[in-house]
């Protein structure tokens, strides 16, 4: 497989059998997410591009205040040493709630194929490694595993993309997107990457363990997001 991480990773004989309709991809900052969904797109017209959960849709505000209440019991568990949740945590854990019933019903009916890029893991894995102390509580155990599961009965196939430090410290610096190690050290990036890639890995393996779609792992410092493209196509069933 073209630029492939880790040796002998193919698509899992469930997705060889049967189409993928959700897909994540993964991956940090600048190692081309983006490129390659819009690549799978102008391949074929029926892999579309997932929305977030935004409060400026009118679609979406019943979802976020019908779910938000729910989440009560763990924003409001007192914890003494945590900060408290930002407004981004808190969407991310109401997408986390709702969002894969909304995708279900985006793809039974039909036959699209959904990409997400800001998806699960993504907000799992930035939960996990950036956000406040309390969601690390043993009595949150529950709720982490009910998402886990949740999430790894919904999506068919997670896309790990990748590159080496240099290239993605370049690709931060130079494309026009605000990120919070822009400018800074190439140290200080790496330090940045490391913690992110081990959260992202942990979080991963939590997926597998509920059952879900291991990783598909691709370099891209050696595979552009055409080639990738092109080798999803071949080997699996992605549309």
């Amino acid at each position: 497989m073209v630029g492939i991480l880790a040796r002998n990773v193919s698509c899992s004989k469930a997705t060889r059998q049967a189409k993928a309709h959700i897909v994540e991809l993964v991956g940090p900052a600048g190692a081309g997410k983006t490129t390659l969904a819009h690549a799978l797109r102008a391949r074929n017209e029926k892999v579309l591009l997932a929305a977030d959960l935004e409060l400026r849709r009118t679609d979406h505000m019943p979802i976020f205040f019908g779910n938000a209440p729910s989440l009560l019991p763990v924003l409001l568990r007192r914890c003494r040493d945590s900060r408290w949740f930002t407004w981004d945590e808190i969407k991310a854990m109401v997408y986390l709630k709702s969002w894969s019933r909304v995708l279900r019903q985006q793809t039974m009916y039909n036959d699209t194929v959904v990409i997400l890029d800001h998806g699960p893991v993504f907000k799992l894995a930035t939960l996990h490694a950036f956000g406040p102390a309390r969601l690390k509580s043993p009595s949150l155990e529950k709720w982490w595993h009910s998402i886990f599961q949740q999430w790894a009965f919904t999506l068919d196939m997670i896309i790990w993309l990748d590159a080496s430090d240099t290239n993605i410290v370049a690709r931060i610096n130079t494309r026009g997107q605000r990120h919070a190690m822009k400018g800074r050290s190439e140290q200080e990036t790496s330090e940045f990457l490391a913690l992110y890639r081990t959260s992202y890995e942990q979080i991963l393996a939590k997926f597998v363990a509920c059952g879900g779609p291991k990783p598909l792992r691709f370099d891209t410092t050696y595979a552009s997001s055409q080639q990738i493209a092109d080798e999803l196509l071949i080997t699996c069933k992605l549309t």
